[in-house]
């Protein structure tokens, strides 16, 4: 069996922060048996859990949300007008009838209204990636609160790209009163979004 390497690192922690861990550290199953056993596993722990919960890209999560969808919306991830739309060339219908606010609702339990613009743009990331849209999405911070995102495709076509560049453009500058520029490619859709 291959041991996988350990690093030792050196911190300080508040009281309440080190109370938190002891804690843990101590807490016990229905058998009394350790379930973490000591500071370290605790740590790796809420590391994982801190990993998953910014980055939701593994296949076991887009998998999760792709089956939360199916059993709750009995639907196209992103929504049957849009994907018919889509597919008829009707792009206008789409848009109109954008229905990625009920998505993003759906996904983050939260009203559009109380999220600010990173939480969508989180959650549009998470759900587009689970629904196969794109194989990639990058969000990048700039200054003054704007935003790059780059959404990733391989159906090397530039209208593709177009399609949901408007369709994002219009819920972004509808929902979060953005200025968003749109950089259609082949294979890849670049957004800068600037907030109010």
């Amino acid at each position: 069996m291959i041991k996988s390497s350990k690093k030792t690192i050196h911190t300080t922690l508040s009281e309440e922060s080190n109370e938190i861990l002891d804690k843990f550290a101590n807490l016990t199953d229905k058998n009394n048996q350790k379930i973490f056993g000591n500071k370290s596993k605790v740590l790796e722990k809420a590391l994982e859990l801190l990993d998953k919960s910014y980055n939701p890209e593994s296949k076991d999560e887009l998998q999760a949300i792709w089956d939360r969808a199916k059993n709750e919306l009995n639907m196209v991830l992103v929504g049957k007008t849009t994907y018919l739309a889509y597919l008829s060339g009707d792009y206008n219908k789409a848009l109109e009838e954008n229905i990625a606010i009920d998505i993003i609702e759906w996904y983050t339990r939260t009203r559009i209204e109380d999220m600010d613009l990173h939480n969508v743009l989180k959650a549009i990331k998470c759900v587009w990636l689970a629904a196969n849209y794109f194989y990639q999405i990058e969000i990048e911070k700039g200054n003054k609160g704007s935003y790059q995102m780059s959404l990733y495709h391989d159906f090397h076509s530039k209208k593709y790209s177009e399609f949901w560049g408007n369709y994002f453009s219009r819920l972004l500058h509808n929902q979060k009163r953005c200025e968003v520029e749109i950089f259609p490619r082949n294979s890849s859709l670049i957004l800068r979004i600037s907030a109010p």
